[in-house]
């Protein structure tokens, strides 16, 4: 299993990180967990086409993981023909109607598709990459997940629970993918000051993950606000008590990318949680071996 960070940015425009998105190779698959903006150029510097990528799943709906899937599955519509495979969309309440709000016969892009299906060009573009007219309409199906379970997909699976974020108008879900005896734990956003640390559930989720990465964004660092440092410590005492092998972090906002502050939160993680710990930076990419 192979990991890579295309978002790892926040919600404010950035030139140097795009929003939310981590992409997984797993058990011949190529896994998106949330495609926030920017991140669809990222998937590209990876190496990656969009017709190459065969699972989605969204964490939430807020626009920093979402919004970059518009222009995934336009354009991996756009680029196929009759033998590539639909590209499954898995996703919190509401996945379903995001979707068919862009991409349905009333949608947003209703006009481009009626072209794009309709006009002679451009059924004569999609009978180039070997489709057989007439265009047939965007596969706009969801699979909409409620509550923690598990989806198995032969070579490997995926877990999920709740996490606190924005509750009750948002419904949001930390992942953990397992492949070949390695696990990957995306915690997603989560309040990070919850009396008593993480969640019971995201806890034994995130237990013996060789990767956790997990969520620093807005959180109290200095010492006299009364959350303390509630995004440091709240990361160090899931990783040390789940007994993860590698942190890494997330979801940076500018206030938290600069002037010593990187080294200031590390340091603090560092008085936990004694296993390494990495600054995450967009396109970083982490083997995870197979156990032999």
């Amino acid at each position: 299993m192979k990991v890579t960070l295309l978002g790892t940015g926040s919600p404010l425009p950035s030139l140097r990180r795009a929003s939310s998105s981590y992409l997984v190779e797993a058990g011949g698959d190529v896994i998106l967990i949330d495609h926030g903006p920017g991140a669809f150029q990222r998937l590209m510097q990876a190496g990656k086409k969009a017709t190459d990528v065969t699972q989605v799943f969204l964490s939430h709906l807020h626009f920093d993981h979402c919004a970059d899937l518009i222009r995934l599955f336009h354009h991996r519509w756009d680029a196929s023909g009759d033998n590539t495979p639909p590209m499954r969309i898995h996703g919190p309440d509401g996945s379903q109607e995001f979707v068919d709000r862009v991409f349905g016969p009333q949608g947003a892009f209703s006009r481009d598709l009626v072209s794009r299906t309709q006009h002679p060009l451009s059924v004569g573009a999609y009978r180039e990459r070997g489709g057989t007219p007439p265009r047939p309409w965007p596969d706009t199906r969801v699979t909409e997940l409620r509550g923690a379970g598990a989806l198995e997909f032969g070579d490997w699976r995926i877990l999920r629970c709740e996490v606190p974020h924005y509750q009750p108008y948002l419904d949001s879900f930390a992942y953990r993918i397992e492949a070949g005896g390695k696990s990957f734990v995306y915690t997603s956003d989560v309040n990070l000051a919850l009396p008593g640390g993480a969640p019971p559930a995201l806890l034994e989720l995130a237990r013996g993950a060789d990767l956790l990465v997990h969520y620093l964004n807005a959180f109290a660092f200095e010492a006299n606000h009364p959350g303390g440092l509630a995004g440091p410590r709240f990361a160090a005492q899931l990783a040390r008590d789940a007994g993860v092998g590698m942190l890494v972090t997330t979801h940076h906002g500018p206030w938290i990318d600069s002037g010593g502050m990187p080294e200031r939160i590390l340091a603090e993680i560092g008085k936990t949680y004694s296993g390494r710990t990495v600054w995450g930076e967009d396109l970083m990419s982490f083997d995870l071996q197979a156990a032999a």
